[in-house]
């Protein structure tokens, strides 16, 4: 389950897109991340018992994206 510090930071995060106050919050952003994948990981277990195209050792990493938006090829370079 999503804990609901996990929502908060997510809340907190979009009202302060910024990377100093991203680097200040980096353990609430950590402990936030462990939880998403730990959710990730019961969801695939979960998934993989009724639909065989999902394998259970999935890893929660292929199936969460990064925090960091890719940049490089982007016209617009601000945060989303």
């Amino acid at each position: 389950m999503i804990d609901a510090s996990t929502i908060g930071f997510l809340k907190e995060l979009s009202q302060n897109n910024n990377r100093e106050w991203f680097n200040s919050h980096k353990k609430d952003y950590e402990t936030a991340r462990d939880n998403v994948f730990d959710f990730t990981t019961q969801l695939v277990s979960g998934i993989s018992k009724f639909d065989p195209t999902v394998p259970a050792d999935l890893n929660p990493k292929d199936c969460v994206m990064r925090i960091y938006r890719d940049i490089r090829f982007s016209k617009d370079k601000t945060p989303l």
